[in-house]
């Protein structure tokens, strides 16, 4: 029988976080524009940019921001054209009239590209000195280019897998006094949104087919983990085995998975703890390692290990192993 998923009843971590941003977005985005700025009634959406840019009815301005030190990524930024010809045409000084006529004319080019581009960079540093503190790991953002963004060349500005990835943006109403409304846009793969806090950021229908805790000191294994099972699985994650017993009194687990080798309290005391816990003694938990030997994985059955992977392992045999393993625990049904 399939687990139904828990319904999204508060916003998440990495929304509150987010948009918690805002104030100093606005404050110092007022000082270099000489204009009050306003960001209000955020929404965070789960998408592709593929889906997003089907529905567009406009073509965009799209900022990229390298995310670097712990985590690996990119933050997106998108304005819609007229939007960034009147933030570029602010930062060089130009009389409203002025700006609202090149607005119009739709003209993004020359000073105005550059100003753009300086207002951005000086965005990227806001957002860079507000999330670096609320984060639990270190993290900084660079930008790194500005690209014009529409239906027709989106295939050239992105990666066939970038376009279809799942992703989050967040939009917000963007007010810029004596100018239209707009919007202010931020994209982050969904992966990479939900790696910030350990946390799945759920949509109200999808289901998935079970609760996996993934125990592992390598973020690169962790994030490959996530990727090959996060389309059908809810994936929790953690590099400290002290915090799984932590997150397993407060979500219900199918299935851990954990390696071997970890650091501190290495993976086959962790399996036994597991074992000997009541909330947990009958979830069954997979072993894996890079390096294995026949010592190890004697060892991690004997801890009450149900089975064994070896790294690197490809989706096909991860996902045939974790499901055997629920349908032997009947949390799903042989199909």
């Amino acid at each position: 029988m399939e687990n139904p998923i828990i319904k999204k009843s508060s916003p998440s971590k990495l929304e509150e976080t987010l948009v918690s941003t805002f104030p100093r977005i606005c404050t110092d985005c007022g000082k270099i524009t000489n204009k009050e700025f306003f960001l209000t009634n955020p929404v965070l959406q789960n998408t592709t940019l593929n889906d997003f840019l089907k529905n567009a009815n406009t073509s965009y301005i799209l900022v990229k921001l390298a995310i670097e030190e712990f985590y690996e990524g990119e933050l997106y930024l998108i304005f819609a054209v007229k939007e960034a010809i009147t933030i570029g045409s602010l930062m060089l000084t130009l009389d409203d009239a002025i700006i609202k006529e090149n607005a119009g004319k739709g003209i993004f080019e020359g000073d105005c590209t550059d100003a753009f581009k300086e207002f951005t960079n000086q965005v990227c540093g806001m957002l860079d000195n507000e999330l670096r503190p609320k984060l639990p790991k270190p993290i900084h953002l660079k930008l790194t280019s500005t690209v014009l963004m529409n239906k027709e060349n989106a295939n050239t500005v992105f990666s066939e897998e970038a376009l279809n990835e799942e992703c989050l943006i967040l939009t917000a109403a963007m007010r810029i006094l004596g100018f239209d409304d707009g919007k202010f846009i931020l994209s982050i793969s969904k992966l990479l949104g939900e790696e910030f806090f350990c946390e799945v950021i759920e949509e109200n229908t999808k289901k998935f087919r079970g609760t996996i805790l993934v125990v592992d000191d390598s973020n690169t294994d962790l994030r490959i983990i996530r990727k090959l099972l996060g389309n059908e699985y809810k994936v929790l994650v953690t590099d400290n085995p002290n915090s799984a017993l932590s997150i397993l009194q407060k979500n219900h687990l199918d299935l851990v998975l954990i390696d071997a080798h970890i650091p501190g309290v290495n993976g086959i005391t962790l399996c036994e703890r597991f074992r000997r816990n009541a909330m947990s003694h009958t979830i069954p938990i997979i072993i894996c390692s890079s390096s294995p030997t026949q010592e190890t994985v004697i060892q991690a059955i004997r801890a009450g290990a149900k089975d064994f992977l070896v790294k690197p392992f490809t989706r096909q045999i991860l996902i045939e192993k974790i499901n055997k393993q629920l349908i032997n625990n009947n949390v799903l049904i042989h199909s």
